[in-house]
């Protein structure tokens, strides 16, 4: 048994974890800071060694971290700030919940297919680098956000990754998306093929994937069905159609930093609230903000199980009790989480970032 495998940095969860009611996804955190390493000389990489965050449904290419695309950088962000989890000893954290979009950025290319209209990256966690905005989502979730804090200590927003198909949600990924199937070899029968289903299954209103109007009717499309229009097309039967890879439109639009962490990935930017009355936001996805500004990130992502231990203990033994828990929806759907920064969570960061530096 290696060390990492040995160290108690899950505190109290440790039982939990050895009963299987936690995940504790050490091996996907030494992937983001080792590489894939010797897993390059496999002969035949598993889907899973290829794209451990499941950046796409169906089997990428290549590993993720060697997906080709291209991007400019804006220059707009404020310069990364590292701090260490003491520096925030008796602070109250509560989560910035959200998908791993690069920001600051305009993606160009996607493999070898130039955009015929680039696309802006607004993230994600760099979103509170960019400007004068905390954190944005659609006006109901920032507010019942805001009302939550305002019953907390003077909180932190600090970043916690959803999982790798979160983008789907946004414009930034059904801008990329629509650019290139414009460029793809999808027939009229593969089209109808798709188009039938979407009618029947997200939007009887479908217009078709390659009419005219598809951009502006997308655009106008509630977040939700958005997401569904891409979860539906990332399969083989669509691949083998013409279709293109959604899992590599998903990783051009990362941050190359999230590209292989697990879900609850915590700690890439850390922002204080300057009010808590929500505003409309400049984001294209995300129409309200908390305003703030950004002042850290952590030396390196931790697990969001070590951050805030509570909710993560409630979900590992209403599993145990009722054979039934779904964290992501839980934390989605809990505006509330926060933990105070107390000893405890100091001194098992603090080893995890140190195991996490020997591993390097």
């Amino acid at each position: 048994m290696s060390r990492l495998q040995k160290i108690p940095i899950f505190g109290a969860l440790s039982g939990l974890i050895k009963e299987e009611l936690v995940e504790p996804t050490i091996d996907r955190f030494l992937r983001s800071v080792r590489g894939y390493g010797a897993l390059g000389d496999l002969p035949a990489p598993t889907k899973g060694v290829l794209d451990p965050a499941e950046m796409g449904k169906t089997k990428l290419p290549t590993f993720v971290e060697d997906i080709p695309f291209e991007r400019t950088e804006s220059g707009l962000a404020v310069p990364e700030k590292k701090i260490k989890i003491e520096d925030l000893k008796g602070r109250v954290l509560t989560p910035a919940y959200g998908d791993r979009t690069k920001a600051d950025a305009t993606l160009t290319k996607v493999d070898d297919i130039e955009l015929t209209t680039p696309v802006k990256l607004e993230g994600g966690h760099g979103y509170m680098r960019e400007g004068e905005g905390l954190w944005a989502s659609e006006y109901p979730a920032m507010k019942s956000k805001a009302r939550a804090m305002e019953k907390m200590d003077d909180p932190l927003m600090i970043y916690t990754a959803m999982a790798g198909q979160a983008g789907d949600f946004s414009k930034m990924m059904s801008d990329t998306t629509l650019d290139i199937i414009k460029k793809s070899n999808i027939s009229k029968k593969a089209a109808k093929e798709y188009d039938d289903r979407i009618k029947k299954e997200v939007d009887e209103n479908w217009p078709g994937i390659l009419s005219e109007n598809v951009d502006e009717y997308v655009d106008k499309m509630a977040g939700t069905k958005r997401r569904e229009l891409w979860q539906r097309m990332d399969a083989k039967q669509y691949r083998d159609l013409g279709f293109p890879n959604l899992g590599v439109i998903r990783t051009a639009i990362s941050d190359a930093e999230l590209l292989t962490v697990p879900s609850f990935a915590t700690g890439r930017s850390i922002g204080q609230p300057t009010s808590l009355e929500v505003r409309p936001s400049t984001h294209r996805t995300y129409d309200t903000e908390i305003p703030g500004e950004y002042i850290g990130s952590l030396d390196s992502d931790v697990p969001g199980q070590l951050i805030f231990r509570d909710f993560f203990t409630k979900m590992a033994q209403r599993l145990k009790d009722t054979g039934v828990s779904n964290p992501q929806r839980g934390f989605l759907m809990t505006p509330s989480i926060s933990q105070k920064v107390d000893q405890q969570m100091i001194d098992e960061v603090s080893e995890f970032q140190e195991l996490m530096q020997g591993a390097r």
